[in-house]
């Protein structure tokens, strides 16, 4: 097996780093992307047993980056860092350029849990006709603020409320105190946060610079599986998820839980880090290797 630490340049320079870890004769190539708050090593704990092992185990090669501002891909927010939420957009290009020329031949794919699988769908959405190719997306209790939202009033509130109070906090501070207030190990710039806030008020997924991610989602072709866990019941509710799935054509929307077999409903962090999920990382390496 393949272990090796990498570093490439984003578009303004920035300096992203993780690790490639890859089988000795693999049948695909997956970019996997971390969640916000949290740097990639959530993506396989315990070390060597969790969901990038996995992967691997079934024949994929995994790059496996620390998005921009968090892990080893700083500065991060604590230490003056600031990004906003399209400049994560904007790092998917490098990404999968980089996948490619490491894997050349293989078929090429993204597997992003929460923040990671929505800025790849914003890259697709927004570089239909030119976005570096993928042969498929894979989204890991995925959602983003959206005009569906509104059909669920109650819980709309509920996560715009949360939002908010991110915002002020981190506008206080300067960043979102993620590690002071024990809910993750990487903090979040203010102006990331704003744009978070700024979605809830014009109910629509957008860029800064007014293009809405939401409505350009038809214009995706990528194929596209959707997982969220049947337990998730704020961040990534099935409904709301559902919702975002269902604007893009060739996309395929899953409830994991115990409806499909699962000893437990997981939750939004647990899809990922409960080895008891091995089934739903099962279908999703089943996707990428083409079973």
């Amino acid at each position: 097996m393949r272990a090796a630490p990498f570093e490439i340049a984003a578009t303004d320079g920035w300096r992203l780093r993780g690790e490639v870890r890859a089988p000795d004769a693999p049948l695909a190539v997956a970019i996997a992307g971390h969640a916000m708050m949290v740097d990639r090593r959530t993506l396989d704990r315990p070390r060597s047993n969790g969901f990038v092992s996995h992967l691997v185990s079934r024949g994929v090669a995994v790059v496996w980056p620390d998005l921009r501002g968090h892990g080893e891909s700083g500065p991060r927010a604590d230490e003056g860092g600031r990004w906003s939420y399209d400049d994560l957009v904007a790092d998917v290009a490098p990404l999968i350029a980089f996948a490619r020329r490491e894997f050349p031949g293989l078929p090429c794919f993204a597997v992003g849990h929460s923040l990671f699988g929505h800025v790849t769908l914003a890259h697709l959405a927004r570089f239909s006709s030119t976005a570096a190719p993928l042969d498929g997306l894979v989204m890991m209790a995925c959602n983003v603020c959206n005009p569906e939202w509104r059909r669920r009033p109650f819980a709309r509130a509920q996560k715009v409320a949360l939002i908010e109070v991110m915002r002020l906090m981190a506008r206080v501070a300067g960043r979102l105190p993620v590690r002071r207030l024990r809910l993750g190990t990487d903090d979040e710039p203010a102006p990331y946060i704003a744009q978070f806030a700024a979605w809830c008020r014009a109910d629509d997924w957008r860029s800064l610079d007014g293009f809405s991610y939401w409505r350009a989602l038809p214009s995706v072709t990528t194929p596209i599986l959707g997982i969220v866990g049947a337990g998730d019941r704020l961040m990534s509710p099935p409904a709301d998820a559902r919702g975002v799935l269902s604007r893009i054509p060739n996309a395929t929307f899953e409830i994991h839980g115990r409806s499909t077999g699962l000893p437990i409903d997981p939750g939004h962090m647990s899809l990922l880090l409960d080895a008891r999920c091995r089934p739903t990382w099962n279908r999703i390496a089943n996707f990428l290797v083409g079973k």
